[in-house]
């Protein structure tokens, strides 16, 4: 059979289906699916979000646990012709409010219990998972999911979708305020899929286990690389140390992305891997930061038939680089070489004049390909900043776009890249990255802080801890650190809230009145 052309993500799904019907394309615990399974309820969700007025280039917001249910929204979604929004289902009603407002989500698909702890108006119309409804919400307006997928569904369905179509909007912290939501066209996804499935040998015998949330660039790209080869993708729930590995032994997982944090957890099971090594483990990727240098080399003893691919991306472009298995003496403790250029797209380091760096040079990392995403949504101020005309293109094609990372680099001369740091004051924990001011604004909100600083500390698993210094507006300082902290546990994700909380009588500011960010961590460093 002629496969069909590729232009969105939901013909990733169409070809699979038709190539190998009876495949399994997810498996979520004890359930498989087949991929006419899931051409079947995705065509299913379609008809019904079309019912539901869902037009082209829509958003519908998904805010759910990974599970089935979100798979088949997210390809519903594209084949109607809307851009699916991947909701991280840690966040709490404040940030997820934030996100539905600022792309204007008109449809929420989520789990019965995360859609009660929302603002009953805060989409015009919910599919719910679940056996009742959201007590919070109007009869009128809310579908069962268990009902449309349990129909059965008919003959496969799709509007017409282009490659240059608003495909999916993934939010990311910018270097000051809110988070941003980074737009991504159809083709942004597909060529993304096509590109790392192509690099990792992805093949339809692959079994991934997908333990990364599908919020998380990374996490979606497991999704639709192994919807791409027709491989089988395996839902990991849990991400203790023990659970992991339960999942992959019992799935006998051919392939697993992680981030830093979670290689120390399945470390934590090194003699289990000693006594009973993973040889059906043929691939594992990193990415969203640096692995702990003794981790990587544990890593390296523990799974001695397993390649280790070494990846540096950005959301704005999904991934820009990586580093082969074989080549993975070129890391060190003092350097950390991110490898080359991904298929189909250049990677440069330039200076502050946009001129590109000489070997050893230290610069800003930008990356050009058909990868690099259409730019913030709604923030076109932000946008100009990140995304910038390219030089690097040959003078009679159309004008592209490159993208800036805020991200020191340099080259050697082999051509290899080496990661310095950050160029702003971002902090990257537990693989997120999020701005100081969107933790001092969650602080903030708790009522007792009158000035509140955060920024990041090295720590060998997490990559940074957050560390937060503030001004109270009365009140003492110990039973005042403690509410704080439980203000933030309750109203933010985990990853924000902070290690260590500083009560001061005043933080430093800068000669024009600013807070003192760098005197403050210094400070903090210095002990």
């Amino acid at each position: 059979m002629t496969p069909h052309p590729e232009f969105a993500l939901h013909h990733l799904l169409r070809n699979a289906a038709e190539r190998t019907p009876e495949k399994v394309a997810v498996v979520e615990g004890k359930a498989e699916y087949t991929y006419e399974d899931l051409a079947r309820a995705s065509s299913s969700l379609c008809a019904a979000l079309l019912d539901a007025g869902v037009g082209k280039g829509g958003r519908v917001g998904i805010y759910m646990e990974k599970s089935w249910e979100a798979v088949v929204a997210m390809l519903a979604a594209s084949q109607v012709g809307a851009a699916f929004v991947n909701i991280n289902p840690l966040l709490k009603p404040p940030q997820v409010k934030y996100i539905a407002e600022d792309c204007d989500v008109r449809v929420l698909v989520g789990d019965k219990a995360k859609l009660e702890s929302l603002e009953p108006d805060l989409a015009e119309t919910a599919f719910y998972k679940g056996d009742e409804p959201p007590a919070n919400g109007a009869a009128e307006n809310l579908r069962s999911l268990d009902k449309i997928l349990g129909q059965g569904g008919g003959s496969w369905l799709e509007q017409p979708v282009l490659e240059g179509d608003l495909g999916t909007i993934l939010y990311t912290s910018g270097s000051t305020g809110q988070p941003k939501g980074v737009a991504f066209s159809q083709r942004n996804l597909v060529v993304g899929a096509q590109i790392v499935s192509t690099y990792v040998e992805n093949t339809p015998e692959d079994r991934i286990l997908a333990a990364l949330p599908f919020s998380f660039d990374y996490g979606l790209n497991q999704l639709t690389s192994s919807l791409r080869v027709g491989a089988t993708l395996i839902l990991q729930h849990s991400r203790l140390p023990g659970d992991l590995l339960k999942g992959l032994r019992r799935h006998e997982a051919t392939g697993l992305a992680g981030v830093p944090p979670l290689w120390t957890l399945l470390l934590r099971s090194a003699k289990s891997l000693r006594e009973q090594p993973l040889a059906h483990l043929r691939y594992i990727t990193n990415s969203g930061g640096r692995i702990p240098y003794a981790n990587l080399e544990e890593l390296r003893r523990l799974l001695p038939e397993t390649k280790i691919y070494l990846m540096y991306g950005l959301t704005e472009a999904f991934r820009s680089t990586y580093l082969p298995p074989d080549e993975l003496d070129r890391v060190s403790p003092e350097k950390w070489c991110i490898g080359q250029a991904i298929p189909n797209a250049e990677v440069y380091v330039v200076d502050k004049n946009g001129r590109e760096c000489a070997p050893n040079e230290v610069g800003e990392l930008v990356h050009r390909g058909p990868t690099v995403a259409l730019g913030y949504w709604d923030k076109e101020e932000a946008t100009r900043k990140a995304y910038r005309p390219d030089p690097f293109a040959p003078p009679e094609l159309p004008e592209s776009k490159i993208v800036y990372s805020g991200d020191l680099a340099y080259r050697d001369e082999e051509g290899y890249l080496y990661l310095v740091g950050r160029a702003d004051a971002m902090i990257k924990s537990q693989g997120y990255r999020m701005s100081p001011e969107e933790i001092e604004d969650l602080i903030i909100g708790s009522g007792r802080v009158r000035e509140a600083c955060a920024f990041g500390v090295p720590d060998p698993d997490l990559g940074q801890q957050v560390v937060a210094a503030v001004s109270l507006k009365d009140g003492s300082g110990e039973e005042a650190a403690e509410q704080i902290r439980e203000h933030c546990v309750k109203n933010g994700p985990p990853y924000m809230v902070p290690k260590e909380i500083l009560v001061r009588d005043d933080l430093p500011k800068t000669g024009s009145g600013k807070i003192d960010r760098k005197t403050i961590s210094n400070a903090y460093t210095a002990g």
